[in-house]
């Protein structure tokens, strides 16, 4: 690992933690989105619960409410006397009627022997499991009792029982009233809810494990659940709550959330299976393990052609360098020679100089001195652009700063010795190409000489102002002096012309204005 490129090492790296980061990203989805599942179907099915709560009570309530009524009408007179009452018989009829699902209301005496029954038949239904029903009900005096009759004998064969003892003017049992509805009632509300063919159930049990309705109905040895085991360890646990379980019915795992009801003595449940649970928590984790494969396939794809390309890149990279450094040699080479001839441009303008001045200490006419003076400034003008470009190891490029401070040095040392004292003041920074550093420091020349020499007679003091600015598009560059000023009718010379001729080599205007002063603006294109 140590021997790879550093290039080959990030990729390798970032593939490393790139597979990494998207193996625990895809675990962490599927959990949370896992238990956001879960969480989701938990309250579902506590709804589903409640909702049967509602209806289990609301008919608990109604059957309780019709016998009651049967009390108030029967408890007080002997129950083996109703049997005999046709009247009674038809009265029972209108309370079954209204009862939900009503199917028959029977009338039994303390014994628990059937007194009255509104069904015609010689077997009422109330008569199967009576022994069991009336003992709870003798147990529980005054209080509604709900159970279930399930024989294959009956038609419907699942009927659920509403029992309640009677009491006489003394308070003591004169039998037991009891009101029998089709088990359907919970069938078609829960239907409202679930769809029973994904495996969805609801459980309607005693707490003492005695099935008043399930759907589906378990088969008959299960009946009754044992307390002591699953559900009822879970029921027994709170009053509410949820669960995965294996069916002791089908064999099945579900969710299951349960309520309890203390008050009747009864609880609820509804569950599902946790396939149909995970169902689209499956399909959308295959889904996202796809597109991880996928995307796992693409990288390592992608992997490869990043290498590959990055042996190419090396290759051009070698062979770059390779051509960088030959091109370096050349550039140090080219600088060499640059410097040289701008050394060798220096002396030979220097030489000129050289000579013009020898020339000038023969020359005894004042004009002609004068003459020979400019010309010597503009000489040395030139010739400092090559010095500085030599100077400061440049090859084409000119440090203006350096340039004009020199050059202003130059200029004001040339006329030190009049009286008086100028000063001038240099704002000028940047670098320009030599093409154009030259007529700008011959131009700045001319303008900085007429000034030196006719702005300030007679030994009079003052200030020059420098200054060169640069915005996107123009150069500007001023000249500005505090002396007596243009004259009207300047003397005839070539400064004027110099300048205007410089300005239109530098493609730009130039103006010459008093303002306090002698001022000169030069406006060129970057």
């Amino acid at each position: 690992m140590v021997g790879l490129p550093r290039p080959k090492l990030l990729l390798a790296l970032v593939g490393v933690l790139s597979l990494l980061g998207g193996s625990i990203g895809l675990v962490s989805i599927t959990w949370y989105d896992h238990q956001a599942t879960l969480e989701d179907w938990r309250q579902d099915l506590a709804v589903s619960a409640r909702l049967l709560e509602s209806s289990l009570r609301g008919i608990h309530s109604d059957a309780e409410a019709h016998l009651l009524r049967i009390e108030d009408r029967l408890g007080a007179s002997s129950v083996t006397k109703a049997k005999l009452s046709e009247q009674n018989r038809r009265w029972l009829d209108g309370i079954v009627a209204a009862v939900p699902r009503g199917m028959s209301a029977c009338i039994h005496d303390s014994q628990g022997n059937l007194a009255a029954s509104s069904e015609h038949r010689d077997l009422p239904a109330c008569v199967f499991g009576l022994r069991e029903r009336a003992a709870k009900a003798l147990n529980h005096p005054g209080k509604t009792i709900t159970s279930a009759i399930l024989d294959e004998r009956l038609q419907p064969d699942h009927l659920v029982v509403f029992s309640r003892t009677l009491h006489n003017g003394s308070g003591q049992v004169s039998g037991i009233a009891e009101i029998l509805i089709d088990a359907a009632y919970f069938n078609d509300l829960f239907h409202s809810m679930q769809q029973p063919d994904l495996g969805s159930i609801f459980l309607v049990v005693g707490t003492d494990g005695v099935v008043v309705a399930r759907h589906p109905m378990p088969p008959p040895p299960l009946y009754r659940f044992d307390t002591s085991k699953p559900p009822f360890t879970e029921f027994s646990m709170s009053l509410d709550g949820s669960y995965r379980s294996v069916s002791v019915v089908d064999g099945m795992e579900r969710l299951i959330s349960f309520r309890g009801l203390p008050d009747l003595d009864m609880v609820i449940a509804a569950g599902m299976t946790t396939t149909m649970v995970f169902r689209d928590w499956t399909a959308r984790t295959q889904r996202n393990a796809t597109l991880f494969a996928g995307a796992i396939l693409l990288l390592l794809a992608l992997a490869a052609v990043t290498n590959e390309s990055l042996r190419h890149e090396s290759r051009l990279l070698r062979s770059m360098e390779h051509k960088a450094v030959e091109l370096t040699e050349a550039l140090e080479e080219k600088d060499v020679l640059f410097q040289e001839v701008h050394h060798r441009v220096k002396n030979n303008l220097q030489v000129i100089s050289s000579l013009l001045t020898m020339q000038l200490l023969h020359v005894k006419d004042k004009a002609a001195r004068d003459t020979l003076k400019d010309a010597l400034d503009r000489i040395s003008s030139m010739g400092l652009v090559h010095q500085t470009l030599y100077e400061n190891n440049m090859a084409a490029n000119v440090d203006l700063g350096v340039y004009f401070g020199r050059l202003a040095e130059a200029l004001v040392g040339g006329f030190s010795s009049r009286k008086g004292g100028v000063t001038v003041q240099v704002d000028v920074s940047g670098t320009m190409e030599l093409e154009r550093a030259v007529p700008l420091g011959m131009l700045a020349n001319e303008a900085l000489a007429n000034a030196l020499k006719h702005a300030f007679p007679d030994g009079r003091a003052g200030v020059v102002s420098i200054s060169l600015a640069r915005d996107d598009s123009e150069w500007h560059f001023s000249i500005r002096d505090d002396g007596i000023g243009l004259p009207e009718r300047p003397e005839k010379g070539i400064g004027l012309s110099l300048i205007k001729a410089l300005t239109r080599q530098l493609n730009g205007k130039s103006a010459v204005s008093r303002d306090g002063g002698t001022v000169v603006i030069v406006t060129f294109p970057v």
